[in-house]
C-alpha cells in the first residue's frame, strides 16, 4: 500500500500527476491528512481539489493527527509513504518505513 500525506496530495494536483500510472499498489490517505486538507481548503484551491482527489483512494482511519497520523497509517497498514516533508521523511526513515517523494511530473523513490 502507498500512503499519501497532505503535501503529496497537493503536489499531485499542482503537477497534474496521476499516481495510478506509477504504481499498481493500492493507494490510501489517512484521515489525519483529510482533516488537514479540510482546514487548508478554505484558503487554498489546490487543497480543495485534493479533497476531491481523495475520493479515488482508500481512506485509512487513524487516531493521531498530522504527521503522527501518517506514521500510524504506515505502521498499521504496512505501507510506504509519499511525502515531500523533510522532517516527516526523517521520522519515517528512523522507523524503517519506505519513503517516496513527488517531483515535477514524476514520483521518485528513496
Amino acid at each position: 500500500m502507498i500512503i499519501l500525506d497532505t503535501n503529496a496530495l497537493i503536489y499531485l494536483i499542482k503537477d497534474r500527476i496521476d499516481l495510478r500510472k506509477f504504481t499498481p499498489e493500492e493507494i490510501g490517505v489517512p484521515t489525519s491528512a483529510i482533516k488537514e486538507l479540510e482546514k487548508l481548503s478554505a484558503k487554498d484551491g489546490n487543497a480543495k481539489l485534493a479533497l476531491k482527489l481523495v475520493d479515488r483512494f482508500r481512506v485509512l482511519e487513524v487516531q493521531s493527527l498530522g504527521d503522527d497520523g501518517v506514521i500510524e497509517a504506515a505502521t498499521k497498514y504496512r505501507g510506504s509513504v509519499i511525502t515531500n516533508d523533510r522532517i516527516l521523511k526523517e521520522r519515517l526513515k528512523e522507523r524503517n518505513i519506505r519513503v517516496t517523494s513527488v517531483t515535477i511530473g514524476m514520483v521518485r523513490r528513496f
